[in-house]
């Protein structure tokens, strides 16, 4: 039995899950989920985080946070709604448009959908995006368009965000991706998510959501979504944002010289982190998985939950740290001097190693040769990891 939230292995008949908070889902919610997760979580021996068993079935979430609510719920109810012999999943909540609200719904959920390759995943993507672009600002648009052009992802959807801050974020992707040009293609979606004002992430990178399933017997293949979610609260109030990230980097949970845009560097430092794990199980995309990649694809998210790969690489780096610099300072100091939050734990007081490699890839892009000595030196093992 696993949380459907965070993929936490759990006791049997567990009501809420001792690693996240999240409240477990009841057996007649889980018979209303899609076919193949059941027959997925009877071949799920080992993998005890980050393997979800609803209709998104694996959501490694990393978070930028400023203080963990260990109580906070994160569990949505589904509905399903028939159309046009697809059938889609939406959240039970309607969305509504408010000061700090997007129209944008970011978990719509496709299953019985013909999909004969590549192409066809990604024009289901790009119409599920679009259909919710009616009522939303020329201008935002266009910005959405011309960073699809740009940066290679799939589908965008900003609606309510202010244009010019848009377009700085842009700014961002334009930096990491002039350095790091091969990571270009495997993002789907960038979009603005609703989430509670008393919730804690700024943005948080969803490496897997599973979006569509088609309509063979076996179900296969999948559709897979990687998107990054920027909560409404702050992205669409600065003020907030600002503040919150000032603070935390004046206190030192961030690394120094943060900015309002710098959370999505931070993100991307989680992608770039997930792309190396990528090439280490060979797996040139996830975007369609069938019978031909499914064991690779376990294995990566075995690990991505465990963080076996992301310490390997933190490792790597201390030991080069120590080698050049004659240096016997501890792995946990040494990753310290970063941020705070490159030390972040999870619930059960275990080690987020992927934030140390986050922030280190935040800290050089903010602060380059500047940057603390840890951070420059996971990001150098990380480019190799990619490079390789």
């Amino acid at each position: 039995m696993f949380c459907n939230k965070c993929g936490n292995k759990l006791k049997p008949n567990s009501k809420f899950c001792n690693k996240c908070g999240n409240q477990i889902a009841t057996e007649v919610q889980k018979e209303n989920s899609l076919e193949f997760v059941k027959n997925l979580s009877k071949k799920i021996t080992s993998n005890k985080n980050k393997i979800i068993i609803l209709v998104i079935f694996v959501v490694a979430i990393s978070l930028i946070i400023l203080g963990i609510n260990k109580n906070k719920k994160y569990y949505f109810d589904i509905n399903e709604e028939k159309s046009n012999n697809e059938i889609i999943q939406v959240s039970n909540e309607s969305p509504k448009k408010s000061k700090y609200k997007t129209v944008i719904v970011y978990d719509n959920t496709y299953s019985g959908v013909e999909i004969k390759g590549k192409q066809d995943a990604l024009n289901l993507i790009q119409k599920d995006s679009i259909s919710q672009k009616d009522n939303c600002p020329t201008q935002i648009r266009q910005v959405e368009d011309q960073m699809i052009k740009d940066y290679d992802i799939t589908a965008i959807n900003l609606c309510e965000m202010d244009v010019d801050f848009a377009k700085e974020l842009g700014n961002v992707f334009k930096k990491i991706y002039k350095d790091y040009p091969s990571v270009k293609g495997y993002f789907t979606n960038l979009t603005l998510v609703n989430v509670s004002m008393t919730d804690s992430y700024i943005a948080a990178f969803m490496p897997v959501f599973n979006f569509a399933t088609s309509n063979t017997e076996n179900t296969y293949p999948w559709v897979i979504k990687t998107q990054m979610l920027l909560n409404t609260s702050y992205f669409l109030n600065k003020d907030r944002l600002e503040a919150s990230v000032t603070d935390g980097s004046n206190s030192g949970h961030f690394p120094k010289n943060s900015t309002i845009y710098s959370p999505v560097a931070h993100e991307l430092g989680h992608y770039l982190s997930f792309l190396a794990m990528m090439k280490h199980y060979k797996l040139s995309s996830i975007l369609l998985i069938d019978n031909n990649n499914l064991n690779s694809f376990y294995k990566l998210y075995g690990d991505f939950g465990e963080g076996n790969y992301s310490l390997t690489m933190i490792k790597e780096a201390y030991e080069n740290y120590k080698k050049d610099n004659n240096d016997n300072i501890s792995l946990d100091e040494w990753r310290g001097t970063i941020s705070n939050y490159a030390l972040a734990k999870d619930n059960s007081g275990d080690y987020i190693y992927d934030e140390t490699i986050a922030e280190s890839f935040h800290d050089v892009y903010l602060n380059g040769n500047q940057a603390s000595d840890a951070s420059k030196y996971i990001v150098e093992v990380l480019k190799e990891k990619l490079e390789g």
